[in-house]
């Protein structure tokens, strides 16, 4: 696309930025006065020219000129404006989409058009057998990352659908009360706290996270498995969801027996509510008198059935709708919605089919096929649990066999009594090291669950076929295995595993400790499921889901997939109706298009394996010499990081530590110690390491070995481009202004050049990888998002170093606003943890 038509295209989103950027303008100065808005584009048009001179000191002067409650305003006024950049570009996304669409272009990248397109080759009997186990099941965690809270992601989502009718607005007079009422919702974020002044319950925690299930997921999953079906009709529901919303227990003193119990009964009646609601729109609409069409005989006796069953709500409704059977069945399944007349939703679905089989024989095949079709769907991905929750337990817990342990085992068998096995079936065993560890699950419980273990360290991950092989010898676990049709899952984690050993070796011990689990499955004649672990951030094992998933090897059998949705990427992917479609048929086509790894994947040859071997290890040598072996490092971090001040952002109910230990660096969670990070730009560990391993063979002369792995590795290549990406939103002249925070006995103009020397070399080697002389030159959008960012967040990070000086002097007027900053910074950069 050449610029010209690229700048049209992005016309649309120029204009809604501009709209949004002058509403809060008049917000602001309404709320505020003059004065504040002027500060804020001084600060602003500061910032700008700051990025072309590099004089960043200039934009830290400035904010020092400004007054402690002057810098908290401008603060809110920067964060704000990135809620409604993000707002405009997730927009902007979709109506480009639809503009694909409407264009009849090629299919858009990752979408399952384009899946089904790179599958042509393949004969429809085999695309078939494949899809039969075909399996995507996309889990959200209790992960403390999400800054965002849910009433204003309510009105993040009314933004949202004021930008749809303005594109859409037939007249000046109509796109004149479009802007009031963004103006309205914009006033209302200006008056909302964005921070929490508690540390929320897990309850809260529970009700957030079904907060996406009653308003975005069920519709999107159930027209994107329409949508599949479409291709391939009766096909099995490929995609479900999980959570471990009250179900993880892992260092969360909070989560337990009655939280298990409480997320499901919440779930639940969630689900109830939402079927009963769709049943009382298709009674009211479907409403075929019997003097013009025929039912079948299992309608009428299905009719009958329940007025025998249900005499009194059968006397209540009287003859009212006998002779329109259709409103009359649906009288009915809407009572037993509202009463517990059904105890599993199979029982609702077979009276769905009861309706669909009456209407296709009755000349009403449109019918069954549209809404009614459509809850069926619903019912049939979500159930009336919406997700499956799983357990989580650590393996030091497990080991001590605690009243709470048991109390939790207890309750994960009486959830399952009351809401169906598929409620709850998996208990998962966090820092396994050995087969000991997932068998005390089976000491602690004779409920036939799915024990699975999650192996998270770089060693862990290199022993982890040892384990698995030595499970399927042991006869209870082997019997546990033929019990449920010799399927098994294993989970890998991609944040300690990165806390430990950095990025670039974490992730080639994942692949490396897959392929071998791999080979185990295949030699026993097991299907196994890799659960990966994925955090939001890059430095966590995030990135784009798509690529993500056609970089991982082969599976036994492939296309079997579990992965968690974390932090505030749940509300980034899902927080928007359009935005779920988008991002669940993303994932979906690559599980899809995994399954065919003779198509999607390339292994690599034993040279190349060598040669990722040796990168490995040069990039873990370097990475731990700096992070676990220099002296000084834990205290350089908790000075040149806001790491110590996390906690005073309410965000989850988990502590940011393990239990308390005298080492630090080792009780702290892999979340915090991304977070922090991204704070002060730097980003390290999502690229620490890679300068040093890449490097070597730039230094050897060898550019081409890393443009071949490029080109021809999946793994290799979605390697480099994460790295891109973190390097493209890292800012080391910004993180130089936390240095001055870091007292003069910690060195830190050593250690910070330490940071800088590997982060120019990762930078160089990525450019000579890619043959390019800037980063994301062939992403231009995501380029110019990032540009057009950095002259709000920079001031932001100026503000919040004076803030962290004055908090850690002891000012305790700075620690609202210090909370501002860390939230704001969050939203700017769209990464937490």
């Amino acid at each position: 696309m050449s610029s010209e038509t690229r700048a049209e295209a992005d016309a649309p989103l120029r204009r809604d930025v501009r709209l949004l950027g002058a509403m809060l303008g008049k917000v602001i100065v309404e709320q505020e006065g003059d004065e504040l808005l002027e500060a804020e584009e001084r600060i602003r048009l500061r910032a700008r020219d700051a990025r072309g001179t590099g004089d960043v000191d200039a934009v830290r002067d400035t904010v020092r000129m400004l007054s402690p409650g002057e810098q908290a305003k401008v603060l809110r006024a920067f964060g704000l404006y990135f809620q409604l950049a993000n707002i405009a570009e997730q927009h902007h996304r979709l109506r480009r989409r639809r503009q694909y669409a409407a264009e009849d272009q090629q299919a858009p990248r990752e979408s399952l058009a384009d899946a089904f397109e790179r599958l042509g080759d393949i004969g429809d009997d085999e695309i078939r057998a494949r899809v039969s186990r075909l399996s995507l099941e996309l889990v959200l965690t209790a992960h403390p990352t999400e800054a965002t809270r849910r009433t204003i992601l309510l009105a993040h989502l009314r933004v949202a659908e004021l930008l749809t009718a303005l594109d859409d607005a037939a007249s000046q007079a109509e796109s004149q009360q479009i802007e009031n009422e963004l103006g309205e919702q914009i006033t209302i974020l200006w008056q909302t706290d964005e921070v929490r002044h508690g540390r929320p319950r897990l309850t809260d925690e529970i009700r957030h996270g079904l907060w996406f299930f009653e308003h975005n997921l069920p519709d999107a999953a159930e027209r994107l498995l329409a949508e599949f079906r479409a291709r391939l009709p009766d096909a099995p529901s490929p995609l479900s969801f999980g959570t471990w919303i009250g179900g993880d227990m892992d260092g969360n003193p909070a989560a337990g027996a009655d939280s298990i119990r409480e997320a499901l009964d919440r779930a639940r009646e969630l689900a109830l509510d939402s079927y009963r609601t769709d049943v009382r729109e298709l009674a009211v609409g479907l409403a075929m008198h019997r003097s013009l069409i025929e039912v079948s005989p299992e309608l009428d006796e299905s009719i009958a059935r329940d007025e025998r069953e249900l005499p009194k709500y059968a006397a209540a409704i009287g003859r009212r709708s006998e002779l329109e059977p259709y409103r009359r069945k649906l009288s009915f399944m809407w009572w037993r919605l509202g009463n517990n007349g059904y105890e599993r939703p199979a029982e609702l679905l077979a009276d769905l089919d009861v309706l669909a089989r009456s209407l296709s024989e009755n000349r009403g095949a449109r019918i069954a096929t549209g809404r009614l079709a459509a809850l069926r769907r619903r019912v049939e991905i979500f159930g009336f649990h919406l997700a499956k929750l799983d357990v989580r337990l650590h393996a030091t817990e497990l080991r001590e066999s605690n009243g709470r342990t048991r109390a939790a085992l207890a309750a994960a068998a009486e959830v399952r009594q009351r809401h169906g096995p598929e409620a709850l079936d998996t208990v998962i065993v966090s820092g396994t090291t050995s087969a000991a560890d997932v068998l005390t699950v089976l000491d602690l419980s004779d409920e036939p669950l799915s024990v699975v273990p999650l192996f998270e360290t770089i060693p862990d991950l290199e022993h982890a076929p040892v384990v698995v092989r030595e499970l399927l010898d042991e006869p209870r676990f082997a019997q546990r295995l033929e019990d449920r049709d010799r399927r098994l899952e294993v989970m890998v984690g991609y944040s300690d595993s990165g806390k430990d050993g950095g990025f670039l070796a974490a992730q080639w011990a994942i692949y490396r400790a897959q392929e071998e689990l791999v080979e185990v499955a295949r030699d026993a004649d097991i299907e196994l499921t890799i659960f990966h672990g994925r955090g939001g951030s890059p430095g966590r094992g995030g990135g784009p889901t798509h690529a993500a998933i056609l970089a991982q090897p082969a599976g036994h059998p492939p296309g079997r997939l579990k992965l968690t949705e974390q932090g505030e990427t749940i509300s980034f992917k899902y927080g928007l109706p359009g935005l779920a479609h988008r991002n669940l048929e993303a994932a979906l086509a690559g599980t899809l298009l995994a399954a065919f790894p003779e198509v999607s994947a390339q292994a690599p040859t034993r040279e190349e394996r060598a040669e990722l071997d040796e990168l490995a290890q040069l990039a873990e040598r370097s990475y731990r010499a700096f992070v676990h072996e220099e002296p000084l490092f834990v205290d350089f971090f908790r000075a040149f990081t806001p790491v110590d001040e996390l906690a005073m952002l309410e965000i989850g109910s988990r502590p940011t530590r393990r239990p308390v230990s005298e080492n630090f660096r080792g009780s702290l969670r892999a979340i915090p110690w991304v977070f922090a990070w991204t704070q002060n730009r730097t980003i390290l560990p999502a690229w620490f390491g890679s300068g040093t391993a890449l490097g070597s063979l730039l230094d050897a002369g060898e550019v081409d070995t890393l443009r071949r792995l490029y080109a021809r590795l999946p793994f290799f290549r979605s390697l480099v481009d994460t790295l891109e990406m973190t390097l493209a939103k890292s800012s080391l002249e910004i993180a130089s202004q936390y240095v001055e925070l870091v007292p003069a006995e910690l060195e830190p103009e050593r250690l910070y050049g330490e940071i800088a020397s590997e982060h120019e070399r990762t930078v160089e080697a990525v450019l000579e990888t890619l043959e390019t002389r800037t980063l994301l030159e062939r992403q231009p959008v995501l380029r110019r998002s990032i540009q057009l960012r950095n002259p709000y967040v920079d001031p932001m990070n100026a503000i919040q170093v004076e803030l962290l000086r004055r908090f850690r002097g002891g000012d305790d007027d700075a620690r609202l606003p210090l909370m501002r900053s860390i939230a704001g910074i969050a939203a700017a950069l769209r990464n937490t943890g």
